[in-house]
Protein backbone atom coordinates (compact mmCIF):
# COMPACT_ATOMS: atom_id res chain seq x y z
CA UNK A 1 0.00 0.00 0.00
CA UNK A 2 2.89 2.38 0.72
CA UNK A 3 4.29 1.82 -2.77
CA UNK A 4 0.85 2.35 -4.31
CA UNK A 5 0.41 5.62 -2.44
CA UNK A 6 3.88 6.73 -3.51
CA UNK A 7 3.04 6.02 -7.15
CA UNK A 8 -0.23 7.96 -6.83
CA UNK A 9 1.72 10.84 -5.30
CA UNK A 10 4.01 10.89 -8.32
CA UNK A 11 0.99 10.99 -10.63
CA UNK A 12 -0.49 13.92 -8.68
CA UNK A 13 2.81 15.77 -8.99
CA UNK A 14 2.95 15.05 -12.72
CA UNK A 15 -0.65 16.25 -13.11
CA UNK A 16 0.26 19.54 -11.42
CA UNK A 17 3.32 19.88 -13.63
CA UNK A 18 1.27 19.15 -16.77
CA UNK A 19 -1.34 21.77 -15.87
CA UNK A 20 1.42 24.28 -15.17
CA UNK A 21 2.92 23.62 -18.61
CA UNK A 22 -0.50 23.99 -20.22
CA UNK A 23 -0.97 27.36 -18.48
CA UNK A 24 2.44 28.43 -19.80
CA UNK A 25 1.45 27.29 -23.30
CA UNK A 26 -1.76 29.34 -23.12
CA UNK A 27 0.17 32.46 -22.13
CA UNK A 28 2.45 31.95 -25.14
CA UNK A 29 -0.67 31.49 -27.30
CA UNK A 30 -1.93 34.88 -26.09
CA UNK A 31 1.36 36.50 -27.04
CA UNK A 32 1.24 34.86 -30.47
CA UNK A 33 -2.31 36.15 -30.89
CA UNK A 34 -1.18 39.71 -30.12
CA UNK A 35 1.66 39.41 -32.65
CA UNK A 36 -0.77 38.08 -35.28
CA UNK A 37 -3.09 41.02 -34.64
CA UNK A 38 -0.26 43.54 -34.98
CA UNK A 39 0.94 41.88 -38.20
CA UNK A 40 -2.56 41.55 -39.65
CA UNK A 41 -2.25 37.76 -39.83
CA UNK A 42 -5.43 35.60 -39.66
CA UNK A 43 -6.04 33.96 -36.30
CA UNK A 44 -6.18 30.39 -37.55
CA UNK A 45 -3.40 28.83 -39.66
CA UNK A 46 -4.33 25.27 -40.59
CA UNK A 47 -0.89 24.55 -42.07
CA UNK A 48 0.77 25.37 -38.75
CA UNK A 49 -1.83 23.32 -36.88
CA UNK A 50 -1.11 20.33 -39.12
CA UNK A 51 2.62 20.64 -38.41
CA UNK A 52 1.88 20.71 -34.66
CA UNK A 53 -0.25 17.56 -34.91
CA UNK A 54 2.28 15.77 -37.14
CA UNK A 55 5.09 16.64 -34.74
CA UNK A 56 3.03 15.39 -31.80
CA UNK A 57 2.38 12.09 -33.61
CA UNK A 58 6.13 11.57 -34.09
CA UNK A 59 6.91 12.37 -30.45
CA UNK A 60 4.06 10.09 -29.31
CA UNK A 61 5.39 7.24 -31.43
CA UNK A 62 8.91 7.67 -30.00
CA UNK A 63 7.47 7.70 -26.47
CA UNK A 64 5.37 4.59 -27.08
CA UNK A 65 2.06 6.46 -26.88
CA UNK A 66 -1.01 5.95 -29.04
CA UNK A 67 -1.20 8.53 -31.86
CA UNK A 68 -4.90 9.00 -31.10
CA UNK A 69 -4.00 10.21 -27.60
CA UNK A 70 -1.50 12.73 -28.96
CA UNK A 71 -4.00 13.94 -31.55
CA UNK A 72 -6.76 14.37 -28.95
CA UNK A 73 -4.54 16.22 -26.48
CA UNK A 74 -2.94 18.53 -29.04
CA UNK A 75 -6.27 19.15 -30.77
CA UNK A 76 -7.77 20.31 -27.48
CA UNK A 77 -4.78 22.56 -26.82
CA UNK A 78 -5.04 24.09 -30.31
CA UNK A 79 -8.76 24.78 -29.81
CA UNK A 80 -8.13 26.39 -26.43
CA UNK A 81 -5.29 28.48 -27.87
CA UNK A 82 -7.62 29.74 -30.61
CA UNK A 83 -10.24 30.53 -27.97
CA UNK A 84 -7.94 32.63 -25.79
CA UNK A 85 -6.54 34.43 -28.84
CA UNK A 86 -10.03 35.21 -30.11
CA UNK A 87 -11.21 36.53 -26.73
CA UNK A 88 -8.50 39.17 -26.99
CA UNK A 89 -9.42 39.91 -30.60
CA UNK A 90 -13.00 40.56 -29.57
CA UNK A 91 -11.80 43.27 -27.25
CA UNK A 92 -9.68 44.65 -30.08
CA UNK A 93 -12.55 45.08 -32.58
CA UNK A 94 -11.29 47.69 -35.05
CA UNK A 95 -14.58 49.29 -36.05
CA UNK A 96 -16.66 51.93 -34.33
CA UNK A 97 -18.69 50.82 -31.31
CA UNK A 98 -22.34 50.16 -32.14
CA UNK A 99 -25.61 50.08 -30.26
CA UNK A 100 -27.29 46.74 -30.88
CA UNK A 101 -30.82 45.59 -30.13
CA UNK A 102 -31.16 41.81 -30.00
CA UNK A 103 -34.80 40.87 -30.56
CA UNK A 104 -35.22 37.50 -28.87
CA UNK A 105 -32.08 38.13 -26.86
CA UNK A 106 -32.92 35.68 -24.08
CA UNK A 107 -33.23 32.72 -26.39
CA UNK A 108 -30.19 30.49 -26.77
CA UNK A 109 -28.77 32.04 -29.94
CA UNK A 110 -29.99 35.52 -29.04
CA UNK A 111 -28.11 35.27 -25.77
CA UNK A 112 -24.97 34.10 -27.61
CA UNK A 113 -25.06 37.07 -29.98
CA UNK A 114 -25.75 39.47 -27.13
CA UNK A 115 -22.66 38.25 -25.29
CA UNK A 116 -20.62 38.30 -28.49
CA UNK A 117 -21.46 41.91 -29.30
CA UNK A 118 -20.90 42.97 -25.70
CA UNK A 119 -17.47 41.29 -25.74
CA UNK A 120 -16.56 43.42 -28.77
CA UNK A 121 -17.34 46.61 -26.91
CA UNK A 122 -20.77 47.30 -28.38
CA UNK A 123 -23.68 48.54 -26.29
CA UNK A 124 -26.32 45.78 -26.24
CA UNK A 125 -30.00 45.92 -25.38
CA UNK A 126 -32.39 42.97 -25.34
CA UNK A 127 -36.05 42.70 -26.25
CA UNK A 128 -37.66 39.43 -25.25
CA UNK A 129 -40.93 38.07 -23.92
CA UNK A 130 -39.09 36.03 -21.31
CA UNK A 131 -38.42 37.61 -17.89
CA UNK A 132 -35.42 39.91 -17.53
CA UNK A 133 -32.44 38.00 -16.13
CA UNK A 134 -30.32 41.11 -15.66
CA UNK A 135 -27.45 39.86 -17.86
CA UNK A 136 -27.93 42.51 -20.55
CA UNK A 137 -29.88 45.77 -20.54
CA UNK A 138 -33.59 45.28 -21.09
CA UNK A 139 -35.08 47.48 -23.83
CA UNK A 140 -38.61 47.27 -22.44
CA UNK A 141 -40.32 48.08 -25.73
CA UNK A 142 -39.42 47.84 -29.41
CA UNK A 143 -39.49 51.62 -29.79
CA UNK A 144 -37.15 52.10 -26.85
CA UNK A 145 -34.80 49.38 -28.10
CA UNK A 146 -34.60 50.84 -31.61
CA UNK A 147 -33.98 54.38 -30.42
CA UNK A 148 -30.34 55.19 -31.13
CA UNK A 149 -29.57 51.64 -32.27
CA UNK A 150 -27.37 51.05 -35.31
CA UNK A 151 -28.23 47.36 -35.63
CA UNK A 152 -31.30 45.28 -34.85
CA UNK A 153 -30.55 41.56 -34.78
CA UNK A 154 -33.60 39.28 -34.99
CA UNK A 155 -33.02 36.00 -33.10
CA UNK A 156 -36.60 34.83 -32.58
CA UNK A 157 -37.96 31.39 -33.66
CA UNK A 158 -38.22 31.00 -37.45
CA UNK A 159 -42.01 31.26 -37.47
CA UNK A 160 -41.83 34.68 -35.75
CA UNK A 161 -39.15 36.34 -37.90
CA UNK A 162 -41.59 37.75 -40.47
CA UNK A 163 -43.67 39.37 -37.71
CA UNK A 164 -40.54 40.96 -36.21
CA UNK A 165 -39.46 42.31 -39.60
CA UNK A 166 -42.90 43.85 -40.15
CA UNK A 167 -42.90 45.46 -36.70
CA UNK A 168 -39.46 47.00 -37.21
CA UNK A 169 -40.52 48.28 -40.64
CA UNK A 170 -43.62 49.94 -39.15
CA UNK A 171 -41.36 51.59 -36.54
CA UNK A 172 -39.37 53.24 -39.35
CA UNK A 173 -36.00 52.05 -38.10
CA UNK A 174 -33.06 53.73 -39.85
CA UNK A 175 -30.28 51.29 -38.91
CA UNK A 176 -29.38 47.86 -40.23
CA UNK A 177 -31.70 44.91 -39.64
CA UNK A 178 -30.29 41.37 -39.68
CA UNK A 179 -32.10 38.10 -39.10
CA UNK A 180 -30.37 34.79 -38.29
CA UNK A 181 -32.97 32.11 -39.17
CA UNK A 182 -31.78 28.64 -40.21
CA UNK A 183 -33.90 28.88 -43.37
CA UNK A 184 -34.50 31.87 -45.63
CA UNK A 185 -36.88 30.98 -48.48
CA UNK A 186 -40.06 31.19 -46.40
CA UNK A 187 -39.04 34.73 -45.37
CA UNK A 188 -38.83 36.06 -48.95
CA UNK A 189 -42.19 37.90 -48.80
CA UNK A 190 -41.37 39.51 -45.45
CA UNK A 191 -37.88 40.49 -46.66
CA UNK A 192 -39.43 42.05 -49.78
CA UNK A 193 -41.86 44.03 -47.61
CA UNK A 194 -38.95 45.19 -45.45
CA UNK A 195 -37.02 46.43 -48.49
CA UNK A 196 -40.09 48.18 -49.85
CA UNK A 197 -40.49 49.92 -46.50
CA UNK A 198 -36.93 51.23 -46.76
CA UNK A 199 -35.27 48.92 -44.23
CA UNK A 200 -31.57 48.18 -44.68
CA UNK A 201 -32.16 44.47 -44.24
CA UNK A 202 -29.81 41.50 -44.55
CA UNK A 203 -29.60 37.90 -43.39
CA UNK A 204 -26.98 35.59 -41.89
CA UNK A 205 -26.99 31.99 -40.76
CA UNK A 206 -24.48 31.02 -38.05
CA UNK A 207 -23.59 27.39 -38.77
CA UNK A 208 -23.04 26.61 -35.10
CA UNK A 209 -25.02 26.36 -31.89
CA UNK A 210 -25.06 28.47 -28.74
CA UNK A 211 -22.50 26.27 -26.99
CA UNK A 212 -19.49 27.40 -29.05
CA UNK A 213 -16.83 29.35 -27.16
CA UNK A 214 -14.88 30.57 -30.17
CA UNK A 215 -15.54 31.32 -33.83
CA UNK A 216 -12.30 29.65 -34.91
CA UNK A 217 -13.18 27.16 -37.63
CA UNK A 218 -16.86 28.23 -37.64
CA UNK A 219 -18.88 29.33 -40.66
CA UNK A 220 -21.34 32.21 -40.98
CA UNK A 221 -23.42 32.30 -44.17
CA UNK A 222 -24.10 35.78 -45.57
CA UNK A 223 -27.33 36.03 -47.55
CA UNK A 224 -27.73 39.42 -49.23
CA UNK A 225 -31.36 40.49 -49.37
CA UNK A 226 -31.01 43.20 -51.98
CA UNK A 227 -29.38 45.83 -49.77
CA UNK A 228 -25.59 45.31 -50.17
CA UNK A 229 -24.65 48.04 -47.68
CA UNK A 230 -26.57 46.18 -44.96
CA UNK A 231 -24.77 42.93 -45.75
CA UNK A 232 -21.40 44.70 -45.73
CA UNK A 233 -22.24 46.35 -42.39
CA UNK A 234 -22.94 43.01 -40.73
CA UNK A 235 -20.00 41.25 -42.41
CA UNK A 236 -17.71 43.91 -40.98
CA UNK A 237 -18.75 42.98 -37.45
CA UNK A 238 -17.22 39.51 -37.91
CA UNK A 239 -14.11 40.26 -39.97
CA UNK A 240 -11.93 40.68 -36.89
CA UNK A 241 -12.90 37.20 -35.71
CA UNK A 242 -11.74 33.80 -36.95
CA UNK A 243 -15.11 32.98 -38.52
CA UNK A 244 -15.27 32.04 -42.20
CA UNK A 245 -17.86 34.17 -44.03
CA UNK A 246 -19.58 32.38 -46.92
CA UNK A 247 -21.80 34.46 -49.25
CA UNK A 248 -24.85 32.59 -50.57
CA UNK A 249 -28.05 33.55 -52.31
CA UNK A 250 -31.19 32.80 -50.33
CA UNK A 251 -32.16 30.08 -52.79
CA UNK A 252 -28.76 28.40 -52.74
CA UNK A 253 -28.61 28.66 -48.95
CA UNK A 254 -31.83 26.70 -48.49
CA UNK A 255 -30.83 24.08 -51.06
CA UNK A 256 -27.57 23.45 -49.19
CA UNK A 257 -29.28 23.63 -45.79
CA UNK A 258 -31.65 20.86 -46.87
CA UNK A 259 -28.64 18.54 -46.86
CA UNK A 260 -26.22 19.89 -44.23
CA UNK A 261 -29.07 20.41 -41.75
CA UNK A 262 -32.17 18.57 -42.94
CA UNK A 263 -30.57 15.33 -44.13
CA UNK A 264 -28.08 15.11 -41.27
CA UNK A 265 -30.83 15.69 -38.70
CA UNK A 266 -33.17 13.22 -40.41
CA UNK A 267 -30.54 10.48 -40.69
CA UNK A 268 -29.72 10.71 -37.00
CA UNK A 269 -33.37 10.82 -35.96
CA UNK A 270 -34.10 7.71 -38.06
CA UNK A 271 -31.10 6.00 -36.45
CA UNK A 272 -32.36 6.97 -32.97
CA UNK A 273 -35.90 5.84 -33.69
CA UNK A 274 -34.74 2.46 -35.01
CA UNK A 275 -32.66 1.95 -31.84
CA UNK A 276 -35.47 3.06 -29.54
CA UNK A 277 -37.84 0.57 -31.18
CA UNK A 278 -35.33 -2.30 -31.27
CA UNK A 279 -36.32 -3.69 -27.88
CA UNK A 280 -32.68 -3.56 -26.77
CA UNK A 281 -31.36 -1.39 -23.93
CA UNK A 282 -28.80 1.31 -24.65
CA UNK A 283 -26.42 -0.15 -22.07
CA UNK A 284 -26.52 -3.54 -23.74
CA UNK A 285 -25.73 -2.03 -27.15
CA UNK A 286 -23.03 0.32 -25.86
CA UNK A 287 -21.27 -2.49 -23.98
CA UNK A 288 -20.35 -4.15 -27.27
CA UNK A 289 -20.68 -1.17 -29.62
CA UNK A 290 -18.00 -0.64 -32.24
CA UNK A 291 -16.15 2.66 -32.60
CA UNK A 292 -18.42 3.47 -35.56
CA UNK A 293 -21.52 2.83 -33.45
CA UNK A 294 -20.21 4.92 -30.56
CA UNK A 295 -19.34 7.85 -32.85
CA UNK A 296 -22.77 7.73 -34.50
CA UNK A 297 -24.46 7.41 -31.12
CA UNK A 298 -22.68 10.54 -29.83
CA UNK A 299 -23.89 12.56 -32.82
CA UNK A 300 -27.39 11.14 -32.52
CA UNK A 301 -27.56 11.98 -28.81
CA UNK A 302 -26.67 15.59 -29.60
CA UNK A 303 -29.40 15.77 -32.26
CA UNK A 304 -32.03 14.12 -30.04
CA UNK A 305 -31.31 16.66 -27.31
CA UNK A 306 -32.13 19.66 -29.51
CA UNK A 307 -35.41 21.56 -29.81
CA UNK A 308 -38.15 19.49 -31.55
CA UNK A 309 -39.83 22.73 -32.66
CA UNK A 310 -36.68 23.99 -34.39
CA UNK A 311 -35.83 20.67 -36.01
CA UNK A 312 -39.40 20.19 -37.23
CA UNK A 313 -39.40 23.71 -38.71
CA UNK A 314 -36.11 23.01 -40.52
CA UNK A 315 -37.79 20.03 -42.21
CA UNK A 316 -41.18 21.65 -42.77
CA UNK A 317 -40.25 25.13 -44.02
CA UNK A 318 -37.60 24.18 -46.58
CA UNK A 319 -38.94 23.82 -50.13
CA UNK A 320 -36.06 21.42 -50.92
CA UNK A 321 -37.03 18.97 -48.17
CA UNK A 322 -39.21 16.64 -50.33
CA UNK A 323 -36.28 16.08 -52.72
CA UNK A 324 -33.97 15.23 -49.83
CA UNK A 325 -36.50 12.86 -48.25
CA UNK A 326 -37.05 11.14 -51.61
CA UNK A 327 -33.30 10.74 -52.07
CA UNK A 328 -32.88 9.18 -48.63
CA UNK A 329 -35.82 6.81 -49.18
CA UNK A 330 -34.42 5.81 -52.58
CA UNK A 331 -30.96 5.11 -51.13
CA UNK A 332 -32.42 2.93 -48.35
CA UNK A 333 -34.63 1.06 -50.84
CA UNK A 334 -31.73 0.40 -53.23
CA UNK A 335 -29.33 -0.86 -50.57
CA UNK A 336 -32.04 -3.01 -48.98
CA UNK A 337 -32.88 -4.54 -52.36
CA UNK A 338 -29.25 -5.23 -53.27
CA UNK A 339 -28.71 -7.08 -49.99
CA UNK A 340 -31.92 -9.11 -50.44
CA UNK A 341 -30.88 -10.03 -54.00
CA UNK A 342 -27.29 -10.83 -53.05
CA UNK A 343 -25.98 -8.01 -55.27
CA UNK A 344 -22.47 -7.54 -53.86
CA UNK A 345 -21.44 -5.84 -57.12
CA UNK A 346 -24.04 -3.07 -56.75
CA UNK A 347 -23.35 -2.72 -53.02
CA UNK A 348 -19.58 -2.43 -53.62
CA UNK A 349 -20.04 0.07 -56.45
CA UNK A 350 -22.23 2.24 -54.23
CA UNK A 351 -19.48 2.29 -51.59
CA UNK A 352 -16.87 3.07 -54.28
CA UNK A 353 -19.05 5.90 -55.61
CA UNK A 354 -19.29 7.32 -52.09
CA UNK A 355 -15.50 7.14 -51.67
CA UNK A 356 -14.94 8.88 -55.02
CA UNK A 357 -17.33 11.66 -54.05
CA UNK A 358 -15.69 12.10 -50.65
CA UNK A 359 -12.15 12.05 -52.03
CA UNK A 360 -12.99 14.56 -54.79
CA UNK A 361 -14.09 17.11 -52.21
CA UNK A 362 -11.57 16.33 -49.47
CA UNK A 363 -9.75 19.48 -48.29
CA UNK A 364 -6.01 19.65 -48.90
CA UNK A 365 -3.72 19.35 -45.89
CA UNK A 366 -3.65 22.67 -44.12
CA UNK A 367 -6.66 23.94 -46.10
Amino acid sequence: MEKLEALRRRIRNLDSALLGLIAERMELAREIGREKLRAGIPLRDFEVEKRVLDRAAVVAHEAGLAPELASAVMGSLIDEACRVQEVERHAAYSGAAETVLVVGGRGRMGRWFGRFFASQGHAVRVLDRNPDDGELADAGTLAAGLEGATLALIAVPMEQVAESLDEIAVAGFGGTVCEIASLKGHLAPALARARAAGLAVTSIHPMFGPGVRTLAGRVICLCDCGVPRATEHVAGLFRDTAATLVPLSIERHDEIAAYVLGLSHLSNLVFARALAQSGLALGELSAVGSSTFQAQLATTAAVAGESPELYFAIQKLNAATPRVHAGLARAVEEITRWIAEGRLDAFAEAMAEARRWLEAGAPRAGG
